[in-house]
């Protein structure tokens, strides 16, 4: 097009209030205040559209994304436009700040994930502005950790209706470490840092070349308690918590939350409904480390007041590992449910109650269910003066030997000594050989009821195994065994059995009373039971170093019988 008229280029500069609305045709305006640029949009005679309002110029200062009112989710993947109004005409629209605000980013509060930087100040931030500043719904939005090693030195605390999600257990990491103070750096405010065996935090940015005993800039600091812990509305802990909106409607996904320190890994306090989803709960202790309690660390800790018990709180899918316990509490808790996860190189794996003593009525409705348990110095789970809790479908694989294999048994797999808690379906790759001296389950003859690998059932003091059947050999003149029992822990026995061979069968009960002192000089037995005729069996019982057998003789049929039998005793 050819040039019709060229114009003097004319300037005026302001505050932006003060520019004239509107600047005369293609006159530049400049806001010194706002540092944005304007030019005069012209008149309708002239052809502009509008000219009334100034046109801005965009300049790095300018809000690129504020205007845009033009974003419609078109879903161009699934081969056509997806329909987003009422009519395909109408498609709605959103700004594409808007639609970016939707969710939030840790980064966008100034978190790094680089493993170097305290990225600690940043998370709480965001949780603080997103969660705690208004009542507002409208501004809770879930955070989101793209992948990185998120490095902190104090405790996170996740207020009420939060959601925490990452990229995977390996991939997004809350990674408590503190690093060797050094004069070399510079440090942040807050930053906590050790030498030798005392920590210190920073009272404000510290330059470089500052002495860690200068108490202008470093005050001596104890670690914190936790990694994460639960907080309320105000961001509040402890005592404090009552003051605010409690815990509650938290959700914590697909993350690593991780110490290198002697501290515990989530503290739940004083919160109901909540969800902790895909989470390795990592500490730093190995097997070195975990032939002694002495550490107390756990992964999960708990904490609930009167007024504000933990319950209907669900772990699934998560790991918890090198820290002396899984899960450890004296605390009153209802309803809580730790599922489909992994309890790996620990002390012990799951410990409710204490001691004898709880607070309130301690852990209530605790459900451990389809869980793996494995590399356990002592117990997979104890259940200490506390009632109403089950376990259920777990597997117990190298659990109660002190770290030296399922053939060193040293205890307990499971221990309940209260009343009222249930195990069924657990399996446990103790076998039956191993589990005379330490059980795989020990009910501490209380009344509560338990399974064990589907072949035995403890009803308080009462154990019925399940049935089984072996061949009896014909024409064995000499004595031979059929199962054993070790009577330094079953004194005494009922067998109920049947004996089949060709058409002869007898149906009875067999007992067995141990002798006094171990030789099986005072051993007592007796056979009672009926037959259609004789099924040339005889069942016998010998005890020699306190090992009781039960044994047969047949005669000669030409044919085996086969004997069916389950083991009842009270212990």
């Amino acid at each position: 097009m050819a040039i019709v008229q060229i114009s003097r280029i004319t300037q005026r500069k302001g505050l932006e209030e003060d520019l004239p609305q509107p600047l005369a045709p293609a006159e530049l305006g400049w806001a010194v205040d706002a540092r944005r640029l304007y030019i005069g949009p012209g008149t309708l005679a002239e052809g502009a559209p509008d000219e009334h309002n100034n046109v801005e110029i965009l300049t790095e200062y300018s809000d690129l994304l504020g205007p845009n009112t033009t974003y419609t989710y078109q879903g161009a993947a699934a081969g056509y436009t997806v329909q987003t109004g009422p009519s395909g005409g109408s498609p709605v629209s959103q700004s594409l700040q808007s639609r970016l605000d939707s969710y939030a980013i840790v980064t966008d509060f100034g978190a790094t994930g680089d493993g170097v930087t305290d990225d600690t100040a940043a998370i709480n931030r965001a949780l603080y502005q997103l969660f705690c500043v208004q009542s507002n719904v409208q501004i809770r939005r879930s955070l989101f950790f793209p992948a990185g090693n998120y490095r902190i030195t104090n405790s996170i605390k996740v207020p009420p209706f939060c959601l925490l999600y990452g990229e995977g257990p390996d991939s997004s990491i809350l990674n408590f470490s503190v690093a060797v103070w050094t004069s070399t750096v510079a440090y942040e405010s807050g930053t906590l840092v050790k030498n030798g065996a005392t920590y210190y935090r920073s009272n404000g940015t510290v330059p470089v070349g500052t002495l860690i005993t200068d108490t202008v800039y470093w005050t001596v600091s104890a670690l914190p308690d936790y990694v994460v812990q639960t907080a309320n509305s105000a961001q509040q802990t402890g005592a404090n918590i009552p003051l605010a909106t409690e815990p509650q409607s938290i959700e914590i996904l697909n993350m690593k939350i991780q110490t290198s320190e002697i501290i515990d890994g989530l503290l739940i306090e004083d919160a109901h409904d909540c969800a902790i989803t895909n989470v390795n709960i990592q500490g730093p202790l190995t097997t070195a480390d975990l032939d002694t309690a002495a550490d107390d660390i756990a992964a999960v800790r708990w904490a609930s007041t009167a007024g504000l018990v933990c319950n209907h709180i669900t772990l699934n899918n998560c790991k918890f590992s090198g820290f002396t316990y899984g899960t450890n509490t004296d605390q009153q808790l209802q309803s809580c449910t730790i599922s489909n996860s992994k309890f790996d190189t620990l002390y012990q794996g799951a410990y409710l109650g204490g001691d004898g003593s709880t607070i309130g009525s301690g852990a209530t409705g605790t459900r451990f269910i389809n869980n793996m348990f494995d590399n356990i110095y002592v117990q997979g789970i104890v259940f200490d003066n506390v009632s109403l809790n089950n376990t259920n479908d777990n597997i117990f694989y190298d659990v109660g030997n002190h770290f030296l294999g399922t053939t060193y048994p040293a205890s307990a797999v499971i221990d309940i000594n209260t009343e009222n808690n249930v195990c069924l379906g657990d399996m446990f790759q103790r076998t039956n050989a191993y589990s005379g001296t330490y059980p795989r389950i020990d009910l501490h003859s209380t009344a509560s009821i338990a399974t064990e690998n589907g072949e035995q059932i403890q009803m308080g003091t009462y154990y019925r195994q399940a049935g089984t059947s072996t061949t009896l050999v014909n024409n064995t003149a000499a004595a031979a065994t059929i199962t054993t029992l070790d009577a330094t822990v079953v004194r005494a026995v009922r067998i109920d059995y049947t004996i089949t061979r060709l058409t002869t069968t007898r149906t009875g009960y067999f007992t067995i009373v141990a002798s006094t002192d171990g030789t099986g000089g005072n051993l007592v037995y007796n056979d009672e039971g009926y037959q259609n005729t004789s099924t040339g069996v005889t069942l016998t019982a010998t005890e020699t170093g306190s090992v009781v057998s039960w044994k047969y003789t047949t005669t000669n049929t030409g044919s085996d019988a086969t004997l069916y039998y389950s083991v009842t005793l009270l212990a």
